[in-house]
């Protein structure tokens, strides 16, 4: 039991256990038994304690709860250490001091910028009066804190409203835009990316969510490929990557040298990615191989913990690409052909645009031509990725057919990114010049992203939503700095958006609705989400018309011209066809896995694992009570079947121009020996890609120790960007 504390200036004193009931009592004004907390953190705590190790500790007993009243005591004291912070740090008391001083005070420390934000203004005064005073859910504060408030020495100096205002009046100014934005960030209605919430007011408008390479087949590119995966990676990035290049064992200089294949490229790119850190870790990367690659099942090996540690790539994730041929192979039980690059690099054009009937007719031309290849079954290969995909969770299918026909793009999608939910055109580039070079060939794709919340955002209002969020990520692509010149060119070509949703599990729930396949429940998310594209093109469309600037590289197409689902449409489409817009792409349904506590609902489109979380964070542990979840009435995403849940992917996908990091979920209690059989992932597979999805994201598998339904989730390897 605590006898000395360690006081934030290194000095030290006995322990007075009076202050401790004095932090309880105040905690527990609300409600809540305040000796307990007291006398359980008491026990907690060694010997010799610091002052955050007291805190931590009294914030361990609220959660070991689990429940609202002691969340909201835990609110309590999250929300007065920040106050106490500023205080000590700052010399200001937020909630009773002005915004005036606040924001003079946090210049003056040189941890806000001052050229970014407007002048002070009474109408700023008025909105942080205003605002101040919105009450948080604990994990919302706590998330705030550990990721996303600025901090001096390592503590944080912000309350979260705080913060809001500096965002909000840093990236739109002190107008309308820039007051409702504040709103809408500390009401929850906008869930705005990583690179956001951690800049802006201190100057940096960094906010490249994710970076997307294809290298080419030659030197050149190749350096290109691991430098675009270094720096892209300092700027807090995640890197998805592709290399179209000769397999192990081809002919190079005319046969004077044998190819080595793909493992040292994958393996410079490994190096790449970990050489400089994002925060307090490496950085991430998704590799992309392609169904068609004659080192395709040794690739997927590279993952496993069973192959010699020497040739193990266990750090790198990988995304196999398949096309509508190979899926129609693998139904059909029909022969696969595998062809090296160097041999037939017009298959490889047609692999990712060309109908199935193009395609075949183009192998079978090949075949008789006596191409050199190698032939497999379909189904086998499938079998081999699935296998390796339910063992490491981290083998990602990607359907690049349904990726090039369900998008507004003429130019080849190729891939996707580190978490799966960007399509994107790239092209490799052919010199380290033409990457610097204004207008040189190649393209680097660039995604901004964030999310809106349906069960915060009210019907009338979400038009003025989308607007605001799509005028937020709008300025930050024209202030964010680009690395190249091409890139500069690009990115303000194509305005890439992808503004998703986060929280869609509370909003059925707000609608007494569930994760239950039922026609009502799907119907009720396809008018959703055609809501949310809909308002984000009318957003883009009326941008275009006030700035009189638009994106021409794109088609007149609409979601509804290749939506596979068959629900009506709601919204009058035929009047926004064919208008200037002012993004190519505005949706991508991300992982939402960090951000979305801040705004306090359940992450992305998924059901809840359980109704309490338990997440790790570099303070402790952050706890998330999914309030409208009912335990016995709701599906936990342990009980919601693949099949089931992919439906509500497809009908996502319909208004989704770009991709869903399309998470499945393999509970081992269902099964006798603990594993399932080939023949359901088999049909799980096929399902998920005939209703229009166009990829999958991880495998989450149950742990099914003891305890384990409340045991810390590890979310950490994700890209920052891509969990927003």
């Amino acid at each position: 039991m605590v006898e000395k504390v360690i006081k934030y200036d290194g000095s030290v004193e006995d322990f007075d256990p009076n202050k401790l009931n004095h932090w309880a009592e105040y905690a527990c004004k609300t409600g809540g038994d305040w000796a307990k907390i007291a006398i359980e953190t008491f026990k907690r705590l060694p010997k010799e304690s610091k002052s955050s190790d007291i805190h931590q500790a009294m914030l361990d007993v609220c959660y070991a709860e689990e429940s609202l009243e002691y969340s909201k005591i835990a609110a309590r004291l999250e929300v007065a250490q920040l106050r106490k912070n500023m205080e000590r740090k700052l010399n200001v008391r937020p909630n009773s001091d002005s915004w005036k001083s606040i924001r003079k005070a946090l210049i003056k420390s040189g941890v806000w910028c001052k050229n970014t934000l407007p002048e002070y203004t009474d109408e700023q005064e008025q909105l942080y009066q205003e605002i101040k005073g919105i009450k948080l859910d604990a994990w919302q504060v706590g998330q705030w804190a550990d990721k996303y408030i600025v901090k001096i020495d390592d503590v944080p100096v912000e309350t979260p409203q705080v913060a809001a205002m500096g965002i909000g009046l840093g990236l739109l100014g002190d107008n309308w835009l820039g007051h409702h934005l504040v709103k809408y960030i500390i009401e929850s209605k906008i869930n705005l990316p990583t690179p956001i919430l951690n800049g802006v007011r201190n100057g940096n408008f960094d906010g490249v969510s994710c970076c997307v390479i294809s290298v080419g087949d030659s030197v050149a590119s190749l350096a290109v490929g691991d430098h675009l995966a270094m720096v892209m990676t300092a700027k807090k990035a995640g890197i998805g990557y592709e290399a179209t290049v000769r397999t192990k064992g081809s002919s190079v200089k005319n046969g004077a040298v044998k190819h080595l294949g793909k493992h040292p490229i994958y393996k410079s790119l490994d190096g790449s990615v970990k050489l400089l850190t994002q925060m307090t870790r490496g950085g991430s990367a998704t590799v992309t191989f392609n169904a068609i690659d004659p080192e395709v099942e040794q690739i997927a090996l590279w993952k496993s913990q069973r192959i010699d540690i020497e040739q193990r790539l266990d750090k790198l994730d990988y995304s196999f690409a398949f096309n509508d041929a190979f899926l129609e192979a693998v139904v059909k039980r029909k022969d696969w052909y595998l062809f090296d690059y160097g041999v037939a690099p017009e298959l490889y054009d047609a692999f990712y645009t060309a109908s199935v009937d193009e395609y075949n007719e183009l192998v079978d031309k090949l075949v008789l031509e006596g191409k050199h290849h190698t032939k497999t079954n379909a189904l086998d290969l499938l079998k081999h990725v699935l296998l390796l995909r339910n063992e490491t969770g981290r083998i990602y299918t990607f359907n690049v057919s349904r990726a090039n026909e369900h998008t507004p793009f003429n130019e080849v999608i190729r891939l996707s990114n580190l978490c799966q939910e960007i399509a994107l055109p790239t092209t490799p580039y052919c010199s380290m010049e033409a990457l610097y070079n204004d207008t040189g060939t190649g393209e680097t794709a660039f995604c901004t992203l964030a999310a809106l919340v349906p069960a915060n955002i009210k019907e009338d209002e979400y038009e003025d939503v989308a607007y605001v969020a799509v005028k937020a990520l709008t300025k930050l692509i024209e202030l964010c700095p680009k690395l190249t010149k091409n890139h500069k060119r690009t990115m303000l070509e194509r305005m890439s958006l992808g503004i998703g949703v986060t929280g869609l599990a509370e909003y059925l729930y707000q609608n007494d609705l569930d994760y239950d396949g039922s026609d009502k429940s799907l119907e009720f998310v396809h008018d959703y989400m055609e809501k949310h594209y809909y308002s984000l093109l009318k957003a883009s469309i009326r941008i275009a018309k006030e700035t009189g600037k638009s994106v021409k590289a794109i088609t007149d197409w609409l979601p509804i011209d290749t939506k596979r689902s068959k629900w009506s449409n709601k919204q009058d489409w035929e009047s926004l066809r064919g208008l200037p817009r002012a993004h190519s792409v505005l949706t991508a349904i991300m992982p939402t896995e960090s951000s979305s506590l801040a705004s306090g609902v359940t992450n992305s489109v998924y059901p809840p694992r359980q109704k309490v979380v338990n997440k790790k964070s570099r303070k402790g542990v952050v706890q998330f009570i999914c309030s409208s979840f009912e335990v016995g009435k709701n599906l936990t995403a342990w009980e919601v079947d693949n099949i089931t849940l992919s439906k509500y992917y497809g009908v996502i996908q319909d208004f989704t121009d770009q991709g869903i990091s399309a998470d499945s979920y393999f509970n081992p209690k269902l099964y006798s020996n603990g594993k399932k059989p080939m023949s359901e992932l088999i049909k799980e597979w096929v399902a998920h890609y005939r209703l229009g999805n166009k990829s999958q994201y991880y495998v989450n598998t149950m742990d099914v120790g003891e305890g384990s339904i409340h045991d810390l989730e590890e979310v950490e390897e994700d890209c920052e960007s891509c969990k927003l």
